[in-house]
């Protein structure tokens, strides 16, 4: 007998699967995101408190700043 227009018992598995996938793609991908935000923020946190403290000068500042933003 067949069941048309019902996923056999494996393709329901299956299906099942490929969301699961889908969704723990977005997840790492949202994840990894953040995780590029949080470390250009701690270097630039980095660069201020060097700058602060006299280790580097203004203009060396600016240099490394300009290449962390891109």
């Amino acid at each position: 007998m067949m069941h048309y227009g019902h996923f056999p018992p494996f393709g329901f598995f299956f299906f099942i699967l490929i969301i699961g996938l889908i969704i723990t793609n977005f997840i790492m991908w949202r994840r990894g995101r953040g995780m590029c935000y949080h470390n250009r923020f701690d270097a630039i946190n980095v660069l201020e408190n060097r700058l602060a403290k006299g280790e580097i000068s203004i203009d060396e500042y600016n240099n490394v700043k300009e290449i962390l933003k891109k």
